[in-house]
Parts: C-alpha cells; structure tokens; sequence
C-alpha cells in the first residue's frame, strides 16, 4: 500500500495549505466545503480539493450529507478527500450557518478567521486542504468520504502537531517560506491518514 501511496503523491503532486482559524463556542454549527478561492494565497486554484480540519482544542461533531455524526476531539485532524459539503459544530442540532457568512478575511499576510457561537465551551479549528492539478487516482477516489486521524496516537503525533502549529503561527505571522512547510506537513499528515 505505501509503494502504491508513494507513487500515487508523485504523479498527483498535492500542495496545501492553512487558511483559516476558527474559534466558536457552544452552541454552535456551521456548514461550508472548500473552494477554490480559498486556496490562492498558497496554490493556483486546484481542480482538486481535499479539506482538512484539525482540532487544536476542544471537540466537534461532523456529518457528511446524512452520514452518522462523527466525534472529534482536540489532536484530531480530519480528512475530507472528495471535499464534500459538510456540516460540523458543538450540537448538529442547530441549523446551520454557512461557515462563508462568519469569515473575517484575514490581514496582510495573515489567515482568514473565524469567532462565533454562545458563551459555552470553546472549540478552536485550523482549517487548510490539500489540492492537485492531476486528476485523482482510483487509490484516492477509493477512499471513505471522512478520515479521522488522532495526531496523538501516532509515533510522529506530537512532532507533526507541534510543527503543524508552528508553521501556522508563523503563517499567521507573514513569515516568509512558512506555506512551504505547511504544505509539506500537509501532505505528511495525509500520508499518516491513509497508510
């Protein structure tokens, strides 16, 4: 499987990035997919787009059309291969608003933000894809519509969150090269969720 992995991320060439923090509290819930747009701070606009979300603090649920809802907890990255309209927050309960309604755009060479919800507990998401010009091989249309990967129960877990979190910073920050290493680490956590 990772011969056929390796080979698949050298012909598709994936590239990614970081564009957005959210930090909401309950109750809270919002829908939204990824668009091409959002990924042209780092990328020209992909044809594809595979969403990410990682839980750096608190928890979520998230559902797919109508799949079952999914728990998240903070270390938790999500994956979100065919980029599916999704909904996520506190209590699927709510109707939910379009995550595009609560965006601030970010300033000069930050990221875009999000600050929503009541006055209950915090969740606090860093939002980012991974995208292709190439079209995508049978191996990665093959996938399930979510992967869940608890950073925290692999071996690299802790390094990959401390740099992912790092890099982040620093592309909040402006800092030149840090879209690079997002983008890297990007494409290393989407190998840790398929392997």
């Amino acid at each position: 499987m990772l011969d056929a992995l390796s080979d698949v991320l050298r012909v598709t060439r994936l590239s990614g990035g970081v564009f957005l923090e959210a930090e909401s509290t309950a109750p809270w819930c919002m829908s939204g997919r990824i668009a091409p747009d959002d990924c042209k701070p780092f990328v020209a606009a992909p044809r594809h787009i595979i969403a990410s979300h990682f839980v750096a603090a608190g928890h979520m649920q998230l559902r797919v059309d109508d799949g079952a809802p999914l728990d998240v907890r903070a270390g938790e990255l999500i994956l979100l291969p065919r980029n599916d309209v999704h909904t996520f927050g506190s209590d699927l309960g709510f109707t939910p608003m379009s995550a595009r309604d609560v965006i601030t755009p970010p300033s000069v060479g930050g990221i875009s933000r999000i600050k929503c919800g009541g006055d209950g507990e915090t969740t606090q998401l860093l939002c980012g894809f991974l995208g292709s010009e190439t079209p995508f091989s049978p191996l990665l249309s093959s996938l399930p519509s979510v992967l869940k990967l608890d950073m925290r129960a692999t071996a690299s877990g802790a390094w990959i969150e401390s740099s992912f979190r790092f890099a982040v910073s620093e592309t909040a920050a402006g800092r030149v090269g840090s879209t690079a290493v997002i983008a890297k680490l990007s494409e290393l956590l989407f190998v840790e969720a398929v392997s």
